[in-house]
């Protein structure tokens, strides 16, 4: 690999090697869905507080804002980050960019046939895609390619040593394929209502620890290394938050359903595993804390790590309440509240999106060779996103807590009964005040999401030209 001067009249995505084309053009699609799937979000909050001035309602707009942001802007970004990382840790060119062109093709048409679908009432209802099943299965196979590639590129790898961002993205692309196909068994006809729930909340879940964090914490490892030059801190801790996020985060799905007729044995098994979650996210985020000693005023020219890095804190949060609701005394409270929306919600659109940029921010300037456009406009971006997140999270959360005394304090007083038309009752002024704040902080949230998206597009359009780095395959050299 060497460092070029790129000229003015280059290609859009940079004159550098396919898979780095590629590679930018999974970012800047991924930035387009971000901001679709952004949109639909804030609506779908929006139409749980004014159900009736919404044309859509709330149960195909959230599906259809999951869709997007989890299909759209999840997995094409980050498999964009994947394909960044992978021939510069391999030392190998990525195998079959052919595959990778026709996974970004694939995915894009499957998000957008989906929400037609969703939009149009032929979803099946489900959380937290609801998609029939003739698209269900086609998403199977699509999500399986970045898989293939990962290993493909591996197989073929030069270099002797193993960075953990490796372990990450393979541990990601491997477990993603899998998450789907639970999802999909959920469509089979001779499968029981708790069981097609199971499957809804260990998808959801999962999708998030096993994938999104996963990953998105993997690519933040090599972004903090390579753009700060200092390595990194610990490997066993690396480790550690690999294998707690592997093993067991994704029991927090479960815990949703304590009180559901499922298993008696959930609720302990939900609690117990469920700390994985923070474990596993605060062991990532003092790693790069501490990778970070001695080169924090450094985070001011790097917008990239910080927001990563803010993305990794919001995380921890995010992952503490949690681990908290599954606690059978907390689920008591918070059970079929706005408590697991607050989390999903800033899961996907703060945690999700700070740590895509993490890698996103630093990688597209190497890659069209060109410098952020404008700078000061993704330290907007994370300070929106940053702000939006936590208000989401405090407002929709505390909601789901008030409700969640109204309907006990209801149903143990006999003012009204907790299941039916009364269901309903426990949702007073203070509830409904609550989420209406906690919109206003979604709209701030989705400003955030537009400056991502301008950034990027503003670097590879009207970005001063810079270095660029350019793959070289070692027969190139040996001649």
């Amino acid at each position: 690999m060497t460092d070029t001067k790129t000229g003015e009249n280059r290609a859009l995505l940079g004159g550098g090697a396919e898979e780095d084309r590629i590679a930018a053009a999974h970012l800047l699609v991924g930035a387009a869905f971000l901001v679709l799937g952004g949109a639909l979000a804030v609506l779908s909050l929006f139409s749980l507080r004014f159900a009736d001035l919404t044309p859509i309602t709330y149960g195909r707009l959230e599906p259809m804002a999951n869709l997007t942001l989890m299909m759209g802007f999840g997995v094409i970004s980050l498999a964009g980050g994947i394909y960044y990382v992978l021939p510069r840790l391999t030392g190998a060119r990525l195998w079959r960019t052919d595959l990778a062109k026709l996974g970004l093709a694939a995915l894009s048409a499957l998000v957008l046939a989906g929400l037609l679908a969703l939009g149009f009432g032929l979803g099946t209802g489900r959380q937290p895609l609801g998609l029939p099943w003739w698209l269900d299965l086609p998403l199977t196979f699509a999500l399986a390619l970045p898989l293939v590639i990962t290993v493909g590129t591996v197989v073929n790898r030069t270099e002797e040593h193993s960075y953990v961002t490796l372990w990450f993205v393979l541990g990601g692309t491997a477990w993603l394929p899998l998450l789907q196909l639970v999802n999909f068994a959920g469509d089979l006809p001779f499968l029981r209502a708790v069981a097609v729930a199971y499957t809804d909340v260990f998808f959801s879940a999962g999708f998030v620890t096993l994938f999104l964090y996963t990953v998105g914490t993997g690519l933040l490892y090599y972004a903090t290394v390579k753009e700060l030059d200092a390595p990194l801190a610990s490997r066993q801790l690396a480790m550690v938050g690999f294998w707690s996020l592997g093993f067991a985060a994704a029991w927090w799905g479960a815990a949703q359903l304590i009180f559901g007729p499922g298993p008696g044995w959930v609720a302990g098994v939900a609690a117990a595993l469920g700390l994985a979650f923070p474990v596993g996210a605060l062991a990532n985020a003092a790693n790069i804390s501490l990778t970070l000693e001695g080169h924090w005023s450094k985070l001011s020219d790097r917008p990239g790590v910080f927001a990563g890095l803010l993305g990794l804190y919001l995380g921890v949060a995010v992952a503490a309440v949690a681990a908290l609701g599954g606690f059978r005394s907390v689920a008591a409270v918070i059970s079929l509240t706005t408590l697991w929306e607050a989390v999903e919600y800033v899961a996907l659109n703060g945690v999700g999106v700070l740590l895509v940029a993490g890698t996103a921010l630093s990688a597209l300037p190497r890659l069209v060779g060109r410098e952020l456009y404008p700078p000061h406009r993704a330290r907007t971006f994370t300070k929106l996103t940053l702000i939006g997140s936590i208000g989401v999270l405090f407002f929709l959360a505390a909601a789901g807590v008030v409700s969640g005394y109204s309907w006990i304090g209801g149903s143990n007083s006999g003012a009204y009964i907790d299941a039916g038309d009364g269901w309903g009752a426990g949702v007073g002024a203070s509830v409904d005040t609550l989420i209406l704040i906690a919109v206003g902080f979604a709209g701030v949230l989705f400003v955030g999401q537009l400056a991502y998206a301008s950034t990027l597009l503003g670097t590879i359009s009207r970005g001063k030209a810079a270095s660029q780095e350019i793959l070289v395959s070692e027969d190139v050299n040996d001649e």
